[in-house]
């Protein structure tokens, strides 16, 4: 049994500090008008195999357990959240059936299966939430680190062992910030766009900010965290992801609202974690003025580009919502979809889904698919956690939501304006993992 906890332990560890590495075997590539289409690519990811590892592990516990008739893992304490998340899983299978694209859709689904699968091990408290959440720190620093690299070469090198396609800013496709004297690319970390890397750079670095402002006072990686607060903001920085720097600053601005309510003295803390973000950020700024400037404030023709981009996103959705109101297109087969039922005159890259999860969801799994995620937030949110036998006082049980909502506004605002969390493998796993340190904050594991 010792082994076995070691296995799901380090095993769950590696998994989540490994997320952003995309090496992949691809199965089959997806295509619409004859071109390479990523959202319909079938991939067996590395990490899966990884998972599939830890998954055998907990198996064999339980068990183990059940045998000896003392359960390791209680799912009491995951029974209503469980509950909705296979109700969810069976309507999502289900939309197989009617999928425009059924390989594509069971693609999806697995990755979907996937995801639960991480939630449910971390939310179980496989890991430590201090061992969890160094995890993300340090795999995170180390994606900064290679995102400042990239960002000063301008260049992102490929390798096919790490899952990383090669990027220039001089090559049409690229994720770059276009100003009047220059194309400056947007780093990618090792992740397939940079705004997937924005959003593990926030859960890193507000983990790390909860390092230096709560625990980094008495602890002995005070100096450490300090560090990875430097790395992150100035990696997170250079994605140049807008999305990404609002939910940083939301997530901050809890932070500072947690510190006023509750504890007074960390303000002191959270003051010299913010000089430390705006001297590294904003050195960048300072260096680079004409890229910030434009992200910030927009104007140029790849912005207008990108807000149309959107725009356009947005009113094919709900036309797809209308024409399948209830059960939906089917898992995966957004971009699919709107090539049979809107338009399908356009080059593959054209097909991307909306950049806004929740309609991305109706528009793929209708009404009823867009209430079974609601139905499982709402037992997320309110299912009783371990260790709370009876209801805590208000301002006690306020306290613990703010804290919690850290994680979780920040998560939202990332749904709210892209599409990744959804539509890709590596971004499911991301929203997952958001979504676990929220539970297991919530429940003060």
């Amino acid at each position: 049994m010792k082994f076995l906890d070691i296995v799901i332990r380090a095993g769950t560890l590696l998994f989540v500090f490994l997320i952003p590495w995309q090496a992949r075997l691809i199965i089959a590539e997806g295509s619409i008008n004859g071109q390479y289409w990523e959202y319909g690519t079938q991939s067996l990811y590395a990490t899966e195999v990884l998972l599939f590892v830890v998954l055998i592990a907990v198996v064999a516990k339980g068990a183990a357990s059940v045998l000896a008739r003392k359960p390791g893992f209680s799912m009491r304490r995951l029974a209503p959240p469980a509950g909705a998340f296979v109700v969810f899983l069976a309507w999502a299978g289900v939309s197989i059936l009617w999928s425009v694209d059924r390989g594509v859709a069971l693609e999806h689904w697995l990755a979907l299966v996937s995801g639960v699968a991480v939630f449910l091990i971390l939310a179980s408290g496989a890991a430590s939430f201090s061992r969890l959440s160094w995890a993300i720190i340090i795999s995170g620093s180390i994606q900064a680190i290679l995102a400042f690299v990239q960002f000063r070469l301008q260049e992102v090198g490929g390798s096919t062992w790490l899952g990383m396609a090669f990027q220039h800013a001089s090559v049409l496709g690229t994720s770059v910030v276009e100003t009047d004297m220059m194309r400056m690319l947007r780093a990618y970390g090792s992740f397939p766009h940079p705004n997937i890397l924005g959003g593990w750079l926030v859960l890193g670095l507000l983990l790390a900010v909860k390092e230096t402002a709560w625990r980094g006072r008495r602890g002995a990686f005070a100096p450490l965290a300090y560090v990875a607060v430097a790395v992150l903001s100035t990696g997170l920085a250079v994605t140049f992801s807008r999305s990404a720097w609002l939910a940083f600053g939301v997530g901050f601005a809890v932070y500072v609202l947690i510190a006023l309510i509750r504890l007074p003295r960390s303000l002191r803390s959270l003051a010299m974690t913010f000089v430390v973000i705006v001297l590294f950020a904003g050195t960048l700024i300072i260096s680079y003025p004409e890229p910030f400037k434009e992200r910030v404030f927009g104007g140029g023709r790849l912005e207008v580009k990108s807000y149309e981009e959107r725009s356009s996103g947005i009113s094919e959705a709900w036309q797809l919502i209308k024409q399948h109101p209830i059960a939906g297109v089917g898992i995966g087969n957004y971009g699919l979809a709107v090539h049979r039922d809107i338009d399908a005159s356009q080059p593959a890259y054209y097909y991307q889904p909306v950049h806004a999860v929740p309609l991305l969801v109706m528009a793929e799994l209708g009404i009823i698919g867009l209430i079974f995620v609601l139905g499982f937030l709402y037992f997320v949110l309110s299912s009783r956690h371990p260790g709370r036998s009876e209801p805590a006082a208000s301002g006690v049980e306020g306290s613990r939501w703010l804290s919690a909502g850290v994680f979780l506004l920040p998560l939202a605002i990332l749904a709210l304006f892209d599409h990744y969390l959804w539509s890709l493998y590596s971004g499911m796993m991301i929203g997952v993992v958001y979504l676990a340190i929220f539970y297991l904050k919530l429940a003060k594991i």
